[in-house]
């Protein structure tokens, strides 16, 4: 909440935005019209990015400050097909299998359970949905924890896996994005379709 303004500034401090929007566009679906779920959505940065291909993009953030900012940003980038809802990412506002995509952009290290944020997500995912999640490989900043409220120094593959795995959903290879200090990780996970298991 407090860096709400300067998010952007801050995030580019540890990322390369534009190498890592590039990773996160060869996982979209490649026919356009899709709907998608950026949680924690922060400045609306990921459904400026979708917004142009997907059919409804919906932003939830629990920050009103953070959604302020989005809602500016959005207003500038004319999309009407994206919308911004204030949500905890444990209890997403939205019915089950009701997205295509949803997305994790650097958030899941403030979750205090992201095995159960992963779920939630999981959750509102149609048969055959995928999940995103962009976040930090482990790393030694601890200013990121006493500056910046994260909860966790980055994740590794078995961690994001179990979880993925716990809440029935099927892990791709991982893209990893190497950087100095942070190295960013992009984790894919498709949720089952039992029409096309039952096919097979």
């Amino acid at each position: 909440r407090d860096n709400a303004a300067d998010w952007d500034q801050i995030r580019r401090l540890h990322v390369n935005d534009a190498e890592v929007e590039d990773a996160l566009l060869t996982l979209l679906p490649t026919t356009d019209g899709w709907d998608h779920l950026d949680i924690g959505t922060g400045t609306g940065r990921i459904l400026e990015v979708v917004g142009p291909r997907a059919g409804r993009a919906v932003g939830v953030d629990f920050s009103r400050e953070m959604l302020a900012v989005a809602r500016a940003n959005l207003d500038g980038a004319e999309l009407p097909n994206c919308q911004l809802r204030q949500a905890d990412m444990r209890q997403l506002p939205l019915p089950a299998e009701d997205i295509d995509v949803a997305t994790f952009h650097l958030v899941l290290h403030y979750a205090e359970d992201p095995a159960e944020a992963i779920t939630e997500a999981t959750r509102v995912l149609r048969p055959g949905g995928r999940l995103i999640i962009v976040d930090f490989a482990p790393h030694k900043e601890e200013h990121l924890v006493s500056d910046h409220a994260h909860r966790w120094m980055g994740f590794n593959d078995n961690e994001i896996k179990h979880w993925c795995r716990a809440a029935e959903l099927r892990t791709e290879e991982t893209i990893r994005l190497p950087g100095d200090p942070l190295t960013v990780c992009l984790w894919s996970a498709k949720r089952r379709d039992e029409t096309a298991t039952k096919e097979e």
